[in-house]
């Protein structure tokens, strides 16, 4: 008898260890170390696979300026992180500035910062109308209001909102640990907060053609505006400063594959646009 306890004891035990070393997704997220799986290189071509209709994720080359900041490594430089800053909308290029050299959140195992996500709102939603004339410049569409009422939740879901003529709202300080992606708050829990940072881009939705489930539906085209792109550069360089490390780019939906009821952003995130802006600002002078 005592020998059957402890044959079932062992069994039990080897059953469970798969599961606690479990990767997580399609790039593999290891729940043990909170880290995509192989370099920074690999992680980046993993995480920033075009995310097309119905979440379909397609290879694409990474921008020459990512390949070289994820295989060299090392940090922006003072003059990087103060030529993002100048490049920021008041009264966020002040706030920014305040925070400048203030550490960024960390995981309660003390982990650090190492992955900056990049969504989009999926928001406002116009069900079967036309996106409004003049998108870009519409009032409501750029409003942040939604995002900072609890409209969508008791606290903003994100640290940054990204607005479509460039402008900048900040739900949570980048020291705040914090989750924005099911693998944080369904899957992992956390243990997971304080590893990413989150930025919403606003982009409209609307049903696609004959659907009437909102897991149906797809965004504008271009999905982004150049002063997103521009800006998404910016916060990307200004908080892999405060890291002390270029952080690994991604985005929620290649973040969360796998996960059941997984969202499909960001669409029509032209990864070519974002390079440029981010090579431009590399070479600006503060």
């Amino acid at each position: 008898m005592v020998r059957r306890i402890f044959l079932t004891l062992i069994l039990g035990s080897a059953l469970a260890l798969p599961a606690l070393a479990e990767d997580i997704g399609e790039c593999r997220f290891s729940r043990e170390t909170l880290t995509f799986a192989g370099t920074p290189l690999e992680q980046a071509t993993c995480l920033l696979r075009k995310v097309e209709l119905g979440a379909v994720r397609k290879a694409q080359p990474l921008p020459p300026v990512i390949v070289r900041l994820m295989t060299q490594g090392g940090a922006p430089s003072a003059d990087q992180q103060a030529a993002a800053i100048a490049a920021f909308p008041e009264p966020y290029r002040s706030y920014a500035a305040q925070y400048a050299q203030a550490p960024v959140s960390q995981t309660e195992e003390g982990l650090p910062l190492l992955y900056f996500v990049i969504h989009d709102t999926s928001h406002p939603f116009y069900k079967h109308d036309r996106f409004p004339q003049n998108l870009n410049r519409n009032l409501t569409v750029n409003d942040f209001t939604p995002y900072m009422n609890q409209t969508f939740a008791k606290a903003p879901v994100a640290h940054i909102f990204l607005n479509r003529v460039g402008q900048i709202w900040a739900g949570h300080e980048f020291q705040e640990p914090w989750r924005a992606t099911k693998l944080e708050s369904r899957v992992v829990g956390s243990r997971a907060r304080g590893r990413m940072v989150h930025i919403e881009t606003v982009q409209p939705r609307r049903f696609l053609p004959g659907a009437t489930s909102r897991a149906f539906t797809h965004g504008p085209r271009p999905g982004f505006t150049k002063q997103q792109y521009r800006q998404l550069a910016a916060l990307y360089i200004y908080v892999s400063a405060r890291a002390g490390r270029w952080l690994i780019p991604a985005q929620h939906n290649t973040v969360d594959t796998t996960i059941p009821d997984a969202h499909d952003d960001p669409q029509n995130f032209d990864l070519k646009q974002f390079g440029k802006e981010l090579e431009r600002l590399l070479k600006s002078p503060a």
